[in-house]
């Protein structure tokens, strides 16, 4: 029975996202942008080795009137169709001034990237980009997954194909469908439901345990999507609150992207690993107390369950104000450094994005905690499970000696 249930509940989460997907209009006109294209030249990013510091120093830009500092490189490519070329490529850096968005000052032997353009199967132009950064990425990645598999052992092996999952549906289903125009709260709503009924699944199995924490998160993602939608329009928010938001607008999309329902789509994604900690930390909890006290009855074991998400709950709500500061941390240090008065500080539509970011994901944390206290103690207090009971156990008093 407990089975059926969870694969009735994993098809009730999965069916939406087939048919967004079946439902995925076609191109109105590719041809007219393909002929639109016909004139642009391929423009084309690689990594490539600098072999020679030809010529490096100081000029005044004539457009800006700013100084800038420039290098002349001989550079060889390490990869794709021209790999092995030696080509010239000049940089700029606009140091200390309101232009300095890319300074990079390279040496002989650096491994770089380079943009080039290809006309009529030539190189017509060569430009650095900035360093070579995939070699390090993927040893710091290898070190993650490594680490996971020594310590964890199977659940490592779980753990690393759940987190491999969850990349796939966010990259191959969720942001695709948001660039089509698909409506953003349903498309996280779906993706966060099915990321976690897939990581419950695999790294506890069928259990009642799964099937609580399932619930738990979904409720608590459910409770912040409408915490956030509410006070979304109480505060006036239209999602331009940042320049990625703004050039997003300005892409040329069949289907406008709703800014709004992005910044909703974010707050809620920025919730879910959260919001699935606490629901599998409390139904844990409470699976081990009633693999220990058999005869726990629905009451003690809701009580526990509160008293553990007690416990976790300041540390997780940290966690995510933590994270949200961390992430705009620069721009965090712009407001103080210039000394924005409170007043006019709490009125900005960045503030009240972090504001609404920060507390409806914490409030749909908060919530999770007696969801899935309830579920669990529904399901686990009809269990039987044959272990040896401890004695001293006292389930739902904190006043225990065990």
């Amino acid at each position: 029975m407990l089975r059926l249930l969870t694969l009735i509940l994993f098809a009730f989460l999965t069916i939406p996202s087939t048919a967004l997907a079946t439902s995925t209009p076609p191109p109105a006109n590719p041809g007219e942008q393909e002929m639109m294209q016909e004139d642009i030249p391929d423009s084309v990013s690689t990594t490539a080795r600098v072999l020679e510091i030809i010529e490096e120093g100081t000029e005044l830009d004539e457009m800006t009137q700013a100084e800038r500092e420039f290098q002349h490189l001989n550079v060889e490519i390490l990869s794709g169709e021209y790999k092995g070329r030696e080509i010239e490529v000049i940089g700029y850096n606009y140091a200390d001034t309101y232009y300095a968005n890319s300074n990079f000052w390279f040496e002989e032997g650096d491994r770089i990237t380079v943009r080039f353009q290809v006309e009529n199967g030539e190189i017509s132009f060569a430009a650095p980009v900035d360093y070579a950064r995939d070699y390090p990425s993927y040893i710091l990645v290898g070190l993650f997954i490594a680490l996971l598999l020594f310590f964890g052992k199977l659940k490592g092996v779980k753990s690393v194909i759940t987190l491999g999952l969850t990349i796939f549906i966010l990259f191959k289903f969720m942001i695709p469908y948001l660039l089509e125009g698909h409506n953003p709260i349903l498309l996280v709503l779906i993706t966060g439901a099915i990321v976690t009924a897939l990581t419950f699944l695999i790294v506890s199995g069928f259990s009642r345990k799964t099937l609580a924490a399932i619930t738990g998160t979904v409720g608590g993602l459910g409770s912040a999507a409408l915490i956030s939608f509410i006070f979304m329009s109480l505060m006036n928010l239209s999602g331009f609150h940042g320049e990625e938001e703004t050039m997003l607008s300005m892409i040329d999309l069949e289907s406008p992207i709703d800014l709004s329902g992005i910044l909703l789509a974010g707050i809620i994604i920025g919730a879910l690993g959260a919001v699935m900690d606490v629901a599998i930390s409390i139904a844990s909890s409470l699976e081990e107390i009633k693999r220990n006290y058999k005869s726990a009855s629905f009451k003690e074991l809701f009580k526990s369950g509160m008293n553990v998400g007690g416990d976790i709950m300041g540390t997780m709500a940290n966690t995510l104000i933590l994270a949200y500061v961390g992430a705009s941390l620069p721009i965090i240090l712009l407001m103080y450094a210039y000394e924005y008065p409170y007043g006019e500080l709490i009125q900005m539509e960045f503030f009240g994005v972090e504001i609404l970011r920060t507390l409806s994901g914490s409030i749909g944390l908060v919530l999770a905690i007696p969801i899935t206290a309830l579920i669990s103690a529904l399901l686990l207090s009809k269990e039987e499970v044959k272990t040896k009971q401890d004695p001293m156990i006292i389930v739902g008093d904190r006043g225990t000696d065990a």
